[in-house]
């Protein structure tokens, strides 16, 4: 199993202006308001909980996404199923979110490598 890594070392990676991370407030079948667990970098808690609210919502929807392509061609190995990151490009910002619900913010005047991003955020546990 692969090394967990402390949410906190998402601040150092270069491009990150912050992240969050969040968990639901309730468990099952239902969509819940998200709860905020702990943001780090250059954002205040407002912004750090509009991140986790987009992030959240952006989620349900992929994850609704990859399970219709998944049920529909269970066989078709080029599904992107199991989904675990999705990136949001703004122009300013862009967003890397994670289906563990961890959220980072990044300046698009540095150049980030998102599928690293990606792989270092859902070992990040929550």
């Amino acid at each position: 199993m692969a090394e967990k890594v402390p949410f906190k070392e998402l601040a150092e990676i270069s491009g990150v202006i912050g992240a969050v991370r969040w968990q639901p407030t309730h468990l099952g079948k239902t969509v819940a308001p998200p709860r905020l667990i702990e943001f780090i970098g250059d954002i205040k808690k407002d912004r750090a909980e509009r991140l986790m609210a987009h992030a959240e919502a952006g989620g349900l929807a992929l994850f609704g996404i990859g399970q219709l392509s998944y049920h529909r061609s269970p066989d078709d190995n080029t599904v992107v199923y199991p989904i675990d990151a999705y990136y949001a490009h703004g122009q300013y910002t862009s967003v890397v979110a994670t289906i563990n619900r961890v959220a980072i913010l990044i300046d698009n005047e540095v150049n980030v490598d998102v599928q690293a991003l990606s792989k270092k955020m859902i070992l990040v546990e929550n």
